[in-house]
């Protein structure tokens, strides 16, 4: 039996093996003018596809930096095919490919966190999706001018977008092409905003049902003001339903002042897994606003480059990664992923002893470069 993973650009032969997986075995209509992935692979046994994988390139934040990261998506084994180790080589063929192009994170909604972290993949940062029952649902005053816009308006709310972005961990910084894949032109979707310029937006495809519960697809915000009024604004969208319900960062306001409103937790849309490709790379694409240096050792059984001992040390004007004789803290790829995008931090992971820490100085350290941030993405892929 030969077994080999290679890209595949056939949308009909990859759909063989997505159909059962994630369309209940339906037959899938192309439309080739509708963005999808940027690359997929095709797992191949003796010739015939037996896999498939995919992926969307995103452009992460991490505070002032950002870093090139794979969306994987779509990974799918035929039924009859699986537990023979399919799924094992497409996802390490998968983090091979995605670190020789330069990328220097991968991240993925798992089906198993459990299977995914045989790759080096990691739970890092959470968010809350929020239901409130609308006899419940808390009253603000409008005091921000507020506007509905149509998918053809949507650049007008794309500045505010990249400042919340900007202010977390983890957020897609959307070119033109993904932005089409959120809102589509042809989409009856509604862009609520507060504020000129926008300091706030919702995105709301509107049930007509009346005593049902509206979902909100996307609600953002860069101010307390905003925040409120966009609130105020959806109050009045859900005048006529049961809930409500969007999602929010872990940094929720929501959370934090209006939780006994009567809202429903869930975890949002799923939990992002995160992988770092190229420990050295990584680092030194960060932007710290402080100096300080430590050494710090990695375990990646897939990537002995990521391991070292690194000295690293940083100041605003950049971050140097060297070899290093010996390191401080010692830590698997897996916790170096969570502490290098923020959630959890590196103060909490050495708290609960999931990392070896040999000095404390390194510690104190490092959190100056990996400070604790929340960390969230809004995309699905």
């Amino acid at each position: 039996m030969s077994l080999r993973v290679e890209p595949c650009t056939d949308l009909e032969e990859l759909f063989k093996v997505w159909s059962p997986t994630y369309r209940d075995n339906a037959p899938v209509t192309i439309e080739p003018d509708k963005p999808r992935h940027d690359e997929a692979f095709a797992a191949r046994i003796d010739g015939r596809i037996v896999g498939a994988f995919a992926s969307l390139p995103m452009v992460v934040t991490r505070e002032k930096a950002e870093l090139r990261c794979a969306g994987i998506a779509g990974v799918a084994v035929l039924p009859h095919e699986r537990q023979h180790g399919v799924g094992k080589a497409m996802m390490e063929h998968g983090i091979r490919h995605y670190r020789e192009a330069g990328y220097e994170l991968a991240s993925l909604y798992a089906f198993s966190e459990k299977f995914y972290r045989k790759f080096g993949y990691e739970v890092a940062g959470y968010k809350y999706g929020i239901k409130v029952d609308m006899g419940r649902f808390p009253r603000f005053e409008l005091t921000l001018p507020t506007a509905k816009l149509g998918a053809a308006d949507r650049d007008q709310v794309r500045d505010c977008y990249e400042t919340f972005a900007r202010r977390r961990s983890g957020m897609n910084l959307r070119p033109q092409n993904q932005w089409d894949r959120i809102i589509q032109l042809d989409s009856n979707k509604a862009i609520y905003t507060v504020g000129e310029p926008v300091e706030a937006y919702a995105i709301v495809t509107h049930d007509w049902n009346f005593w049902v519960e509206q979902k909100v697809d996307e609600f953002v915000w860069t101010t307390q003001p905003g925040y409120e009024s966009l609130l105020s604004v959806l109050s009045g969208i859900g005048i006529n339903k049961t809930h409500l319900s969007w999602v929010e960062p872990s940094d929720s306001p929501y959370r934090a002042k209006h939780w006994d409103r009567g809202a429903e937790l869930n975890a949002g849309s799923g939990f992002l897994m995160w992988r770092v490709l190229n420990v050295p790379k990584a680092l030194s694409t960060l932007k710290p606003q402080t100096s300080g240096s430590f050494t710090i050792e990695v375990v990646d059984e897939h990537f002995t480059e990521n391991q070292g001992p690194w000295w690293v040390e940083y100041s605003p004007e950049g971050v140097s990664v060297v070899p290093a004789s010996k390191a401080g803290l010692v830590m698997d790829i897996r916790q170096f992923s969570q502490a290098f995008m923020g959630q959890p931090g590196l103060m909490d992971l050495a708290l609960n002893g999931l990392i070896e820490v040999r000095s404390d100085a390194d510690l104190l350290g490092a959190s100056g470069l990996l400070s604790a941030q929340p960390v969230c993405c809004l995309d699905a892929f």
